[in-house]
């Protein structure tokens, strides 16, 4: 390519952008200030909530008859504060409330925050209701007037308490949480206990799934590209997924539909809710102000069917939560549907990434580094497509070497473009090139690897991995940053998509082309126009990409070599 004053004036304008782009745009508002990891920040500096209702609830959630009068109790005053019970297993901490019989947050042990200071916690203090797992009457306050009993063990903790309703109801609540050794379930049990005379009727109750906050506000994680929905799985087997931004006549279903599970997601993490028998769906939404960006909060829950309980009886729900990683082995033995929610990528392409990341995880149980296990997995899938890459490339030298005699027959028939095309068929007709012989091997291949970049983009089991010089393969790769005081920012400096940009090149000079002059020079300046665009992508990304520009090049070259890619033979006169 001849480097000529529009080149450099080109390469100027990507120059100044690359500099200066994410310093205007923080200027600007439209890019937000790094998000300060919710568990972190005091209470009383919480930024402004600004709650969405929920559709209409049914009447009073609790309701007495007008027969006998209640039995008598003991008056019992309300209830002090007691301090939290910590419940743990080998993966994560369950903080409980005894007083709100809640899970006020729950700390995943082997995953950091951004700054790797302190383990990331999923609060369940941000949303309409504080606590998860817990049950309550949407727009009724309880009040606790007694903790009747509470034993924590090594692998649960059981609470009862006494609870007065607004209406003036008391009943006795039992509640037990119960997690294994390790993993991320937690059992539920619950039982309400009627002590009175009369039987006591529940129309309005909801157990609470908790709330899921963006990765972003949970970790402290500069993310790309957020990911935030709830998702949930019909009790006829249909799945659906909302968007935490969606307006509210999408996001609220209505009618509330019945589920099999319920649950919530971001980049990296998931909250699920099931049950023994399918439940009806409950939502909720809360929006946190940052600055000039407004932070979803979302709450799942499953609304109980109205029950009776009988005069000293008592009525028992069980339910099972998983709160952890999207991590596809934890998620199919929590529920084999549960797959669903991981998001890797749009549509059918969803499925193919779940296959790359699963072979991507197999490929780490055999040689124990995430790192080789993308080099190893970028060679699979390239040389998987090697026939077709060299049939491509093959298809495209013979375009090129045909390039001067379609150039001719421009030139002669420019007047009459419909002759002009008639000559161009006989033309390939006769040297045997197929137009688009060296563009529809390559589109076989753009779903692979748009499935893989996607793998790599959402892969949980990245985030904090180091390889080599990169300290993250969720991150960029920055080895050292030059201050530019002009702009008031530093450029970070990162090798892996450095390298890529100039593989790109070097691959571009290799590749045959059938461009014209002006094309070729836009296709020179799109490994610029990336790396601007690119050039703050996570490692595990630009790893792949620059194996595959290596492999790509060897493949070239070795093509070359054996004489495969052949120039075209003469060009006959095709008039």
């Amino acid at each position: 390519m001849k480097f000529d004053k529009e080149t450099a004036i080109a390469i100027a304008i990507c120059v100044v952008i690359l500099f200066g782009w994410d310093p205007f745009c923080r200027y600007m508002g439209w890019i937000p200030d790094p998000a300060v990891p919710a568990a972190q920040t005091a209470p009383a500096a919480a930024p402004a909530t600004v709650s969405t209702p929920s559709p209409a609830a049914p009447s009073p959630a609790v309701q007495e008859p007008a027969a006998p009068a209640v039995r008598p109790v003991e008056p019992v005053l309300a209830a002090k504060p007691l301090p939290p019970v910590e419940l743990k297993n080998a993966d994560m901490t369950l903080r409980i409330n005894p007083l709100d019989g809640s899970v006020s947050g729950i700390t995943m042990n082997h995953y950091l925050n951004a700054g790797q200071t302190a383990p990331v916690t999923l609060d369940h203090t941000l949303g309409q209701h504080t606590g998860a797992l817990s049950l309550f009457e949407p727009g009724s306050p309880w009040v606790v007037t007694g903790v009747l009993s509470s034993r924590l063990t090594a692998d649960s903790y059981e609470l009862e308490r006494r609870i007065r309703t607004a209406s003036g109801t008391t009943f006795d609540l039992l509640q037990k949480w119960q997690i294994a050794s390790s993993g991320y379930e937690t059992q539920i049990s619950l039982e309400v206990k009627n002590r009175s005379g009369v039987p006591l009727s529940f129309s309005n109750l909801v157990f609470n799934g908790g709330d899921l906050a963006p990765w972003a506000l949970i970790s402290g994680d500069k993310v790309r590209v957020a990911s935030h929905r709830m998702d949930y799985m019909t009790a006829a087997g249909k799945f659906f997924d909302i968007k935490a931004g969606w307006d509210d006549e999408d996001f609220f279903q209505n009618p509330a539909p019945t589920v099999s599970w319920a649950g919530i997601g971001n980049k990296y993490f998931t909250v699920l809710l099931t049950a023994a028998e399918p439940y009806t769906l409950y939502q909720a939404r809360t929006f946190r102000l940052r600055g000039q960006e407004k932070d979803e909060i979302i709450t799942v829950g499953a609304r109980l069917a109205p029950f009776v309980v009988g005069a000293g009886d008592s009525k028992q729900f069980a339910f099972r939560y998983y709160s952890g990683p999207k991590v596809i082995a934890q998620l199919d033995a929590f529920d084999t549907t549960t797959g669903r929610v991981m998001h890797l990528a749009w549509g059918p392409l969803d499925y193919l990434a779940r296959l790359l990341l699963w072979i991507l995880v197999k490929l780490h149980g055999l040689c124990g580094s995430y790192g080789v296990s993308i080099i190893i997995l970028t060679l699979l899938v390239r040389l998987l497509f090697y026939p077709v890459t060299a049939k491509a490339n093959a298809s495209m030298k013979k375009m090129q070497a045909v390039q001067p005699k379609i150039q001719e027959l421009r030139e002669k028939y420019k007047d009459n473009p419909q002759l002009l095309n008639t000559k161009m068929m006989e033309l390939y007709r006769t040297e045997k090139v197929n137009p688009f012989g060296g563009c529809l091997p390559i589109l076989l291949q753009i779903p692979v690897f748009f499935a893989l970049y996607a793998t790599l983009d959402g892969a949980v089991e990245l985030r904090q991995v180091p390889f080599l010089w990169s300290h993250d393969l969720a991150a960029a790769d920055t080895v050292a940053r030059i201050p530019l005081f002009l702009f008031g920012w530093s450029l970070p400096i990162n090798p892996l998509v450095i390298a890529m940009t100039v593989l790109m090149v070097i691959q571009q000079r290799m590749t045959p082309m059938s461009m014209d002059p002006v094309q070729k020079k836009m296709m020179m300046a799109m490994p610029i126009v990336m790396l601007i665009f690119l050039y703050d992508l996570p490692s595990g990304l630009t790893l792949y990409w620059t194996v595959s520009n290596i492999f790509s090049i060897i493949q070239l070259r070795l093509q070359q070599r054996s004489g495969n890619v052949q120039c075209a033979a003469p060009v006959k006169d095709a008039r």
